[in-house]
């Protein structure tokens, strides 16, 4: 009888030895389970942290691309709309368009562009609005004043597309039905470059010190292109809305005005 008591109480503390080396062994995987988890989110972190640091090195170098001035979709849609309508203009209006489309999206991988290619594309950005305007030379550019001998004519100097804030605004905001709707004005010298933008309203514009976010992210291209070495001005006299950008190429004298 107590052979068999003896017995019985070995059994279970043999039991109880068996279910505590389960527990701890269950343990020991467990820990090592959550610490493979943490290793592993450690990892992920990391991994998290380079790529942020890479897209903070690379946020300067894109910053002036995502801030250029780019015409909107919905002006272009527009634009191929009424060409279709207008059958005697449409391979010229198409033939002008193109190339518009090849300066906006291919030319200026640098930022900056020559004069030349610029005062081309206000050419061709103005010919194809032109068709649609309703009076006769509605819209004139002066260029008498280019000094075509100036070594920046040629020379990559002022920053891609910069004109084409202007030329939109004064389409959107201006009286396309005015019989002098659109003056633009073009100036350069060994100096400087100037460009000069009188368009007719239907009204009084509200202009604000900040303006809209197409001159804001200009203002800030600019500063990151030229730093001082711009000067802008916009006034509202009557029903004319001038505009003038001025980029100095050899002195520093940054004013601007809204």
């Amino acid at each position: 009888m107590i052979m068999e008591n003896i017995s019985f109480h070995i059994f279970i503390y043999i039991i109880l030895f068996g279910v505590i080396v389960l527990l701890i062994i269950s343990f020991i995987s467990l820990l090592n389970s959550e610490q493979n988890k943490r290793k592993k989110l450690l990892n992920e972190k990391r991994k998290m942290i380079n790529q942020i640091s890479e897209l903070n090195k690379t946020k300067a170098l894109i910053e002036t691309e995502h801030l250029k001035f780019q015409l909107k979709p919905h002006t272009l849609i527009n634009i191929l709309s009424n060409l279709k309508v207008i059958a005697g203009k449409l391979n010229k209006g198409m033939d002008i368009l193109s190339d518009t489309l090849d300066y906006i999206l291919y030319q200026g991988n640098t930022h900056l562009v020559s004069v030349e290619d610029e005062i081309n594309f206000i050419r061709k950005y103005l010919k194809l609005n032109n068709i649609f305007t309703t009076s006769i030379d509605a819209i004139k550019i002066d260029t008498s004043n280019i000094d075509m001998n100036s070594t920046f004519y040629r020379e990559n100097c002022i920053p891609h597309l910069i004109t084409g804030y202007f030329l939109e605004n004064a389409f959107k905001h201006g009286d396309t039905e005015h019989p002098d709707f659109l003056n633009v004005r073009i100036i350069l010298t060994d100096t400087f470059f100037e460009m000069i933008v009188t368009n007719r309203t239907k009204r009084q514009i509200m202009h604000s010190n900040n303006g809209g976010l197409g001159l804001v992210n200009m203002r800030k291209r600019l500063d990151l292109l030229l730093k001082d070495k711009y000067e802008m001005q916009s006034r509202q006299n009557g029903t004319a809305f001038h505009s003038t950008l001025k980029i100095n190429f050899e002195q520093k004298t940054a004013n601007t005005k809204t």
